[in-house]
């Protein structure tokens, strides 16, 4: 490899956090709002997969920022740094990222 194509390389990769930590935005069809790495993309689909749990269905879009009644059950998504304290619901058919609030930070669809 080049030292042209080293220094890209190593350019890139130095700006992967700067992107993956920016504040809330739309993501395309994938994910809304939170931007997640592949990795962080990955954990989410196993754990999901393990504590699976059938989709509420409610009135209206779920959309980010989103208040979700506390009557849903909800799943702690432990064993990731990034996403302590937040918690996952099915709605919908969309798996929901909300905060402590239940309010949606995230429709993560299961890829």
């Amino acid at each position: 490899m080049s030292v042209l194509a080293r220094i890209l390389a190593l350019s890139l990769v130095a700006a992967i956090p700067a992107i993956t930590t920016q504040p809330v935005r739309a993501q395309g069809a994938s994910d809304a709002a939170q931007s997640y790495s592949a990795d962080e993309r990955a954990f989410l689909d196993g754990y999901i997969s393990r504590t699976a749990m059938p989709s509420a269905t409610i009135a209206g879009d779920v959309t980010v920022g989103t208040q979700l009644a506390g009557n849903l059950s909800y799943h702690a998504i432990d064993g990731h740094p990034r996403f302590r304290g937040h918690r996952y619901t099915h709605v919908n058919n969309n798996h929901v990222i909300v905060d402590g609030n239940n309010r949606v930070i995230a429709i993560h669809r299961h890829h």
